[in-house]
């Protein structure tokens, strides 16, 4: 087998891998962790029982494999402040970031998984662990890219930079869990939404310490 072959064998895997987890994300989303077999994720990704076990062990398996999607794209976020040129402020980076963030905490499908996951993690410590691991990735490496985008000299500014980054995380995760009680007259206006979180983010961390 060539590369050309291997590469094309590994990118149909993780085509399949993915079509698994959309499935498996749309149905707990609508039936809920225990409500949903591998019998109807199979049904709903369009292959058999077996094809979900070769890429994934069990629910939890899955369950944690869509916790590192979600960890992944903070990771792009907190890649794009790494990579950005040194003379942009981190503040414009974030507002950068502000609407892609809107969109997918107001997401029907991104609430109905994670509400769900959420809850799963009151009931099993295995799930709950997992979404503690992957806070603390995401917490760590957020921490060090704040440290030097922001050019942090004592513990006092990153005690700061931490308490913003978890009221910045507390916005959007009560989007997620405020969004579903909205009717069609109380929906706020995501322009608006966006133009406001911006101004909260550029307070927050526009801000110098003196």
């Amino acid at each position: 087998m060539n590369d050309s072959q291997a590469e094309g064998i590994r990118g149909k895997s993780q085509e399949r891998r993915k079509q698994v987890l959309d499935a498996a994300a749309e149905c707990f989303s609508q039936e809920g962790f225990h409500g949903c077999s591998i019998a109807q994720i199979s049904k709903a990704a369009g292959m058999s029982p077996g094809h979900i076990y070769y890429h994934f062990e069990n629910k939890e398996a899955i369950v944690e494999a869509l916790v590192r999607q979600q960890e992944n794209s903070l990771l792009d976020m907190i890649n794009d402040i790494k990579n950005s040129p040194a003379e942009e402020e981190l503040v414009e980076i974030l507002v950068r970031h502000t609407a892609e963030n809107v969109e997918r905490h107001t997401s029907d499908k991104f609430i109905g998984l994670w509400l769900e996951i959420a809850a799963e993690s009151a009931r099993n410590p295995d799930v709950a662990s997992l979404l503690i691991q992957s806070r603390n990735v995401i917490v760590e490496q957020f921490t060090e890219q704040l440290r030097l985008r922001c050019n942090v000299k004592n513990e006092k500014e990153m005690i700061r930079l931490r308490v913003c980054m978890e009221v910045m995380s507390a916005i959007f995760m009560g989007l997620s869990v405020n969004t579903p009680q909205y009717s069609d007259e109380t929906r706020i206006d995501k322009k608006q939404l966006i133009a406001v979180i911006n101004d909260i983010t550029r307070h927050l961390f526009g801000h110098k310490e003196t």
